[in-house]
Order: structure tokens, then sequence, then C-alpha cells
């Protein structure tokens, strides 16, 4: 922040200012002391140490918004799931009321950021030109609840001095029913599934009991831009996050099904114009790609300030399997154009079997990442405080006999001086009884 002294040349009144300028300093840094003693959670009701923090945040350079203040340059953030919103939906005091309370225990226990659920299945906590109304919003999807869910979540999070990322779920509709009339008739997926053109109908594709958009399609990959487009223009995030939701995993009969006569199209256009092809797993790596890069360059040139990152699973050979996912994170990571931030959701303890958590988050860290790349790692708030036979039932029995975990997770990342910071799954294990003591150990390294 950049200020003009206009007295600097007005010697009889400089050694008044001088003075008045010595004495509100002193008087800051008393403030931020003491609430440094008092705990991190008084904070939030200090609007001068708010102020103080937003200062010290830009001109670190982190991206934050006018009006949200960061306290560390490590990110500290919180998923806030589609899971912690009643499907019942809100009044706009009523979800007022209860996104002010999330945003408060987020806040006192050491975090920085939230990461609020804005789209969950083709659908949307604001008003949208693309996506209905999510049933989280007003009880019935497609219905106006009247209010802005998504507004009130970004004004009360820079509020309160915390960045905000509206989470989306990019190609994921359904994960419940392939009945396409259960969808509201206003949305995209019922107006493609039910269109005359076999091409339109394509679109959408029902697998494994659930809807997806296929990734094949330019047709879904405007939508989505579209979508994360509006959502960059309209409401003042920091961030736009994208889960882990790419292809489903298409098992044995990967090379058959899915969007398979979209890659047959796309081999007999390359043979024609004899022009080489891929095969379809790069193929299908290739059209999340796509999708990837053009989500990138559109919040880059709506909003210069917010930042684009993906949160994909924590196992980097699951993510390289010829049946599943097909998100080429390394790539991502090492090029420009792709992302800001990688968060691999590693969410092992340091015994696991397969994916132990040091030797996963290191092998995260140690990959060729271009200077401008943040590494995050999501951490398994969920798991926290699970009993032996719930811990045994994840192959994990590690989280059933320490309540430090997450807090050595966090100690290992910093560590290894090349992670960023850290991401916890979700809200909801803030306020749950079992974990208590694990979350209360973490919030000792949030400080």
């Amino acid at each position: 922040m950049k200020t003009t002294n206009t007295n600097k040349h007005n010697s009889g009144r400089q050694p008044f200012f001088m003075a008045l300028a010595l004495f509100l300093c002193c008087a800051i840094i008393v403030c931020i002391t003491g609430q440094q003693n008092d705990g991190y959670a008084s904070s939030q009701n200090n609007t001068q140490v708010n102020s103080v923090k937003a200062a010290a945040t830009a001109a670190s350079g982190s991206a934050v918004s006018s009006g949200s203040a960061v306290s560390s340059k490590e990110l500290r953030g919180v998923w806030v799931s589609f899971l912690s919103y009643s499907s019942k939906g809100y009044t706009k005091k009523s979800f007022t009321n209860y996104i002010t309370k999330v945003f408060k225990k987020c806040k006192s226990n050491g975090y920085n950021t939230v990461f609020v659920h804005a789209r969950m299945f083709s659908d949307a906590m604001y008003p949208s030109k693309y996506f209905p109304w999510s049933v989280y919003a007003s009880g019935t999807a497609g219905k106006n609840p009247g209010f802005d869910p998504l507004k009130i979540m970004v004004d009360k999070a820079h509020g309160m001095g915390l960045s905000v990322h509206a989470w989306l779920n990019p190609y994921r509709i359904s994960s419940s029913t392939t009945n396409i009339n259960t969808l509201p008739k206003s949305s995209y997926a019922y107006k493609w599934a039910k269109s005359s053109s076999k091409a339109k109908r394509r679109n959408v594709l029902k697998y494994n009991g659930g809807l997806y958009y296929n990734p094949a399609k330019p047709d879904v990959r405007n939508l989505i831009n579209n979508g994360v487009k509006e959502i960059v223009k309209n409401y003042n995030v920091d961030g736009i996050h994208f889960d882990d939701y790419f292809y489903p995993n298409l098992g044995t009969a990967y090379k058959k099904n899915f969007d398979r006569p979209e890659y047959n199209y796309y081999v007999k256009a390359r043979k024609k114009s004899g022009k080489k092809y891929y095969g379809i797993v790069n193929w299908r790596r290739q059209n999340v790609d796509l999708l990837i890069k053009k989500v990138y360059k559109t919040v880059k040139t709506t909003r210069k300030k917010a930042v684009f990152g993906v949160s994909p699973a924590g196992n980097l050979d699951n993510l390289y399997l010829n049946n599943s996912y097909y998100c080429d994170v390394k790539k991502w990571m090492s090029s420009t154009g792709y992302i800001d931030y990688i968060c691999p959701q590693i969410y092992w303890t340091f015994t696991h079997t397969v994916c132990p958590y040091k030797a996963t988050c290191k092998r995260w860290a140690n990959l060729k990442r271009n200077k401008n790349v943040k590494l995050y790692i999501g951490l398994a708030g969920y798991r926290a405080g699970l009993s032996k036979s719930q811990a045994k039932a994840v192959y994990d029995i590690g989280w059933s006999k320490s309540n430090t975990i997450l807090k050595r997770e966090v100690l290992y990342g910093r560590s290894t001086k090349k992670v960023s910071g850290y991401v916890l799954f979700s809200y909801a294990d803030l306020n749950r009884k079992a974990a208590a003591k694990e979350i209360a150990n973490l919030k000792k390294v949030f400080k």
C-alpha cells in the first residue's frame, strides 16, 4: 500500500506529525501483541488488527481480493462442502446466520481461507445463466431462493479477513441417479439429454449409476468455462477451485465405453487429414487439459488477481492409470497456463502401507514445478478420531492410534520448504466430537 504525506514540506508541523506517527505505531504494536497473547480467535473482531494484516498481505503479493486479509503467507484452508449445507434450503436470514457461524469457527481455529461449494451437481449457489439453482439454496432444485448465497459467503468471508475460493465440480451432474427427468428443465444437462440431435444428447453420459458431462465435447468445455467466467466476473472471489471429479473409473472396458464414440470420430478425422493421433488414454488426458487451460485463461483475463487451482486425488500412480481420472498433473505443475496451485488430497497417516504420508508428500514436493505454481496439501480431517474398527475399515489403522497426525503432517510439510499451505476436509470435522483432540492439536500449529 502506497501513501503520500501531503505535509512533508511543512517543516513547522513535521515534528508534531512524526510524534503522532510514532504514537500510532506503538499503539498498533501493543494491540497486535495483546491479541496474540489473548489467542487467535479474538482477532476476528478487531478491525484495526485486520487492517494491519491486510496491508502486510498486500505487501507480500498474496492473491487476495480487496477487503480480505490473510494472516500468514501460509494458506490454511477449509473445504466447506455441500454436505454441510441443508438440503431443505434457507431464507436469506437463516443462511446469513449459518454461514457467519461457519466462518467464525474456521477463523477461530486458525484458518485464513475457505473453499465454499458453489457448484456441486451442475447447479449453482448463485443466480446463473448457465446452471439451475441448487437444492441446497432453496430446498428445491431449480427454484430461486430469493437471495444470493455466494454473495453472502464472499462478503462475510472478506469481512472476517478470510480469503474465499468458489469450489466447483466440473463434470458431475448426478452421482445417485441416471434419470434425466429428475433434473430441472432449465438445466443444460436436461436440454441436451432430451435434444432431437444425437450429437447434443452425447453431451450427457450415463455411467455407473450417475450422470456426467462428456469431457470430449466442446459444448461441455464451453459450458463449464462460461460458468467460471460468470463467477469471476460477478463476484470478488479470490480463486476458482476444481475438485478431483474428472473422468470416472471406467473399469476394464475403458477402451470401449463412455466417450469411445467421440474417440472414434477423432481418429477418423485425423486419419482422413493424414495426421497422427493419440491413443485413447492420452486423448482423454488431452480433453481434460483443454478444459483446464481454457478455465485458467478465463480466470486470468477476467480477474487478474484471482487464482485457479485443482485438488486431485493424492495417489500419483492412480492419476496415471489407464482407466480413470486422466488428469495430467505433472504437465499442469511444470508448465505455464494451466494452474496457479495444486492441492493433492493426501488423506493417509504416516504408517499407511500404500501411500504413507511422508513419502507421498515428499513425492509431490519433488515433482518438477513451475515457479509460479504453489503446492498445498489436502488433509483428512474426516478421518481424525476414528475408532480401531473404523480405521481398519479404511485400511489405515494409524488414525486410531494418535491424536497428533494432522499436526505432524503439517510440521513435516513445512520441513520440506516446498509446501505453501494446507486445506482441511472438511468444515464438519471442526465440530465433530471424535475429532476434537486431533483438531485442537492441529490448531496449535496454526497460531
